[in-house]
């Protein structure tokens, strides 16, 4: 999982918790509900991770009806209609919407797992497309967090609908990546069985080490060791390129081509590794944190 950083993030944020509000449904809660959500309603839209679980509470101690919060807040054939969540994430939305948001957003590759492009397009002459938008705490059993801008999550179709689906996540449990980043606190590593790990993948294996219960829950839920199996041969041409590419060589590509090809010498090892090596960076590209780790290991970069 790779930590959102959004630039004009506050920005983004107050139009966000601005525009939302019209599709809230406060009829469909009792006079008493309805006062104290509109009390609170910016609190609960702009709450940050370590402050989720207080919106709940606050929602418990007022003994808040869950069903009415998510005709109110959610929507759908069940809960409403075109209300709430589901009048936010509707494509058909022409005021304020989940592509509004995304593209604001600019999370071009998945968080959770580093593999999948979410570019965000929206066009009136072509087809539209966006990420899907993970409720972190799931809306169906926290519907008060369901246009929450830090409880939706841009990701790829295979993290949010495949992998984590329903899954109760919290931030006690697992990390938050508006608030964590898993590059802190899990590393892939190369364990060499034999001498074919120069041209062969079945010379090594991939494993993905962590050192937080948290950032291991993460690694379980989508199945990240199991998916980057797939990904051995990026591992394999690192070994080999480690081996062609060492350090007078780098050097002599850069002197050669300074101010033509690269600008700087990271532009060289990106060209060489073809992923991104610094941690600020590793948000830009697919596969850019195995890159980085494995090339680290190899000392290529």
């Amino acid at each position: 999982m790779i930590k959102i950083n959004l630039e004009n993030e506050e920005e983004i944020l107050k139009n966000h918790v601005e525009k939302v509000q019209q599709y809230i449904n406060f009829e469909a809660l009792q006079n008493r509900e309805k006062s104290f959500v509109k009390q609170n309603i910016e609190y609960i839209l702009k709450a940050k991770p370590d402050e989720f679980e207080n919106v709940i509470s606050m929602i418990k101690q007022n003994n808040i009806d869950n069903n009415r919060l998510k005709k109110a807040f959610v929507g759908g054939k069940d809960c409403g209609g075109s209300i709430g969540y589901s009048k936010f994430s509707s494509k058909g939305t022409t005021t304020y919407n989940a592509y509004d948001l995304a593209q604001k957003l600019k999370v071009n590759v998945c968080p959770y797992c580093n593999r999948n492009y979410t570019f965000t397009i929206k066009d009136k002459n072509s087809k539209s497309t966006r990420p899907d938008f993970d409720h972190f705490y799931d809306k169906g059993t926290n519907p008060i967090l369901a246009l929450s801008f830090y409880n939706l999550i841009p990701s790829c179709i295979l993290c949010n609908s495949r992998l984590k689906s329903t899954a109760k996540f919290s931030t006690i449990k697992y990390l938050h990546p508006y608030k964590d980043s898993f590059n802190d606190y899990a590393k892939f590593r190369l364990k060499i069985i034999d001498s074919r790990f120069f041209y062969d993948e079945k010379g090594f294996d991939l494993k993905l080490e962590t050192i937080d219960d948290k950032a291991e829950k993460i690694k379980k839920a989508f199945a990240l060791e199991t998916l980057y199996q797939e990904h051995k041969d990026i591992a394999l041409e690192l070994i080999q390129k480690a081996q062609i590419y060492n350090e007078s060589y780098i050097d002599e590509l850069y002197q050669k081509y300074e101010g033509t090809l690269f600008k700087n010498r990271e532009d060289v090892l990106r060209h060489i590794t073809g992923g991104y090596i610094e941690d600020k960076d590793i948000n830009k590209r697919p596969l850019s944190k195995l890159i980085k780790d494995i090339s680290e290991e190899l000392d290529l970069i």
